[in-house]
C-alpha cells in the first residue's frame, strides 16, 4: 500500500498519528495488539534511524559551535538534549557507523534491525582496531543474524566471534575482570545484602558450589525421585541447568543450609582470642520469655538516660571480627530452640556479675530420635530435608518448656521463623506426630 502526502511531512505529524494509536489502544483486542506490537517495533526502529540521521546532520553541520565555539558534538547533545554522556557518545558513534556500514543502517531504516541490537553489534565490533578493521567483511552476516535472534543471542554469538577474531582482548578482559573481583557485605536496617563481582573462573567456582548444595536439597528430599525424573526431562529437551530454574530463595537457604552452616559447624575455621567461629545471640531474659511484651514508658526514659538501653535488646554479633546488629525478641527466642545457652547476670548498669555455665539446649541423642521421628520439616506441604531443619521447642525453653520429644519438632528456617513470627500453634496426634495448626489463622472469622 502506498501512501500520498500532500505537502511535506512533519514531525508534529508523526506525534499526531502516535497520539491517536495511544488513545485507541484500550479498545483493541489481544490478537489485533500482538499484531500491532509487531509493526510498532519495526516503527520504533525507523524513528532511532531518523533519530541517529539528525544525530549526524548535527555532529557534521557543526550546529555545536554555536552555542560554545570550545564544545564538541557530545556535549551539545548533553546540554541542549539533556542526554547523559554515554548516550551521547554511543549516538554519535552509530551515526559514525551508519556513513562506514551501510548495510547496518538500511537494516536500521527498514525496520528490521532494532536500535539496541546496533548498540550490540558495535560494541562488539568497534572494541579496538582490530576489531574494527574486521567487522566490514562480517557486517552483513551479522544483520541477518539480528534480524532472528535475541539480544543475549546475538551477544553470545558476538562473543565467540570476538574470542576468534580477536584472542589477545579475550584474554586482557579476563585479566581485568580478575582485578577488579570484590565482595561487599551491606549491613542494612533489616538484614545484610551481599554484593560481589568475582572473574568468570571464580564465579563458576560459585556456580558449582551453588549448584552442588542445590542438588543436595534435591537428593534429600522426599520427592527426590519425582525431581530425577523432571530433570531427566528438561535434559532431553535441552531445558536449562538446576541453577537457572531454581528460586533466588532456594539459592539463599542452598547457600546458608549447605554451604556456610555445614563449614561452621565443622570447628575447620580458626578461633579468634579463643573463641570459635560462630554466631552469638545477646537477649534480655525476660525479652526472651516475653518476646511480644512492650517495655514500660518510664523503664525506656531511664535507659536512654543512662545510656543501658542496648542491654535491653536482643542482638546478633559474630565471635571472631566485626559484625554486629539488633534482631527482635521474637528472633532471639526462634534462635534459642537449638542453641548453646550460656547465662551471664549483669548489674543494672550492664557490668557481669556472674557466668553460668554453657549447656546445649537440644542434645544430640534427642535431636536423633527428631529425625527418625519427623523426617524433616514437619509444616504441611514442606520437603526441606533433616539436615535443613532447626530443632523447636513447641513451649518455649525459656518460658519451661522441656528439652523432651513431645515439646520439639523439627522445622525448616523459613517455617521456624514463620511459626514464632505468626505463633501458630503445634499439637501432637493420637500417635505422637507433631501437626502445625494452619487453620488457627481462620478461627477469629469463623
Amino acid at each position: 500500500m502506498t501512501i500520498e502526502l500532500l505537502g511535506q511531512a512533519t514531525v508534529d505529524d508523526a506525534m499526531f498519528v502516535v497520539n491517536t494509536l495511544q488513545n485507541q489502544a484500550e479498545n483493541l483486542t489481544g490478537p489485533d495488539a500482538s499484531a500491532h506490537l509487531a509493526r510498532v517495533s519495526v516503527l520504533a526502529a525507523q524513528l532511532d534511524a531518523y533519530r541517529i540521521s539528525l544525530v549526524a546532520t548535527i555532529q557534521s553541520s557543526e550546529v555545536w559551535r554555536e552555542s560554545d565555539p570550545n564544545g564538541t558534538p557530545a556535549s551539545f547533545l548533553r546540554n541542549e538534549h539533556v542526554m547523559d554522556h554515554w548516550q551521547a557518545k554511543a549516538d554519535l558513534r552509530t551515526a559514525r557507523a551508519f556513513g562506514r556500514f551501510p548495510k547496518l543502517e538500511q537494516a536500521c531504516r527498514e525496520g528490521r534491525v532494532s536500535r539496541a541490537k546496533v548498540d550490540v553489534i558495535l560494541s562488539f565490533g568497534l572494541r579496538n582496531s582490530h576489531r574494527e578493521a574486521a567487522l566490514g567483511e562480517f557486517i552483513s552476516i551479522f544483520v541477518e543474524l539480528a534480524e532472528r535472534v535475541t539480544i543475549s543471542d546475538l551477544k553470545r554469538m558476538l562473543t565467540l566471534w570476538a574470542d576468534q577474531i580477536d584472542p589477545v582482548a579475550p584474554a586482557n578482559d579476563e585479566d581485568d575482570a580478575h582485578k577488579r573481583r570484590e565482595f561487599r557485605i551491606h549491613q542494612l536496617g533489616d538484614g545484610f545484602k551481599l554484593d560481589g563481582f568475582f572473574g568468570r573462573d571464580q564465579g563458576m567456582k560459585i556456580m558449582v558450589a551453588l549448584n552442588a548444595a542445590l542438588e543436595l536439597h534435591r537428593r534429600e528430599s522426599p520427592d527426590a525421585k519425582d525431581a530425577a525424573m523432571d530433570e531427566h526431562r528438561r535434559a532431553e529437551h535441552g531445558e536449562s541447568d538446576r541453577m537457572a530454574s531454581s528460586t533466588a530463595a532456594q539459592r539463599a537457604d542452598a547457600f546458608i543450609d549447605s554451604i556456610i552452616m555445614p563449614m561452621l559447624e565443622s570447628g575447620a575455621f580458626p578461633t579468634a582470642g579463643g573463641a570459635p567461629a560462630n554466631v552469638c545471640v545477646t537477649v534480655p531474659l525476660d525479652r526472651l520469655q516475653w518476646p511480644a511484651a512492650p517495655a514500660d514508658h518510664d523503664d525506656v526514659k531511664a535507659r536512654i538516660a543512662d545510656a543501658t538501653m542496648r542491654f535491653h535488646s536482643a542482638s546478633l554479633r559474630c565471635t571472631n571480627g566485626p559484625g554486629e546488629m539488633l534482631i527482635s525478641a521474637t528472633k532471639a527466642q526462634q534462635l534459642s530452640c537449638d542453641a548453646t545457652i550460656q547465662r551471664v547476670v549483669l548489674s543494672p548498669a550492664g557490668k557481669p556479675l556472674d557466668i553460668g555455665r554453657r549447656t546445649r539446649v537440644i542434645p544430640e541423642q534427642i535431636r536423633t530420635a527428631l529425625v527418625i521421628r519427623d523426617g524433616g520439616c514437619a509444616f504441611p506441604f514442606c520437603d526441606k530435608p533433616s539436615g535443613w531443619t532447626e530443632g523447636h521447642h513447641i513451649q518455649h525453653w525459656s518460658q519451661g518448656g522441656p528439652t523432651r520429644l513431645d515439646n520439639l519438632v523439627l522445622l525448616c528456617s523459613r517455617h521456624h521463623h514463620q511459626v514464632h513470627s505468626e505463633h501458630i500453634p503445634i499439637e501432637f496426634d493420637s500417635a505422637g506426630i507433631p501437626r502445625v495448626a494452619l487453620e488457627h489463622r481462620y478461627r477469629d472469622r469463623l
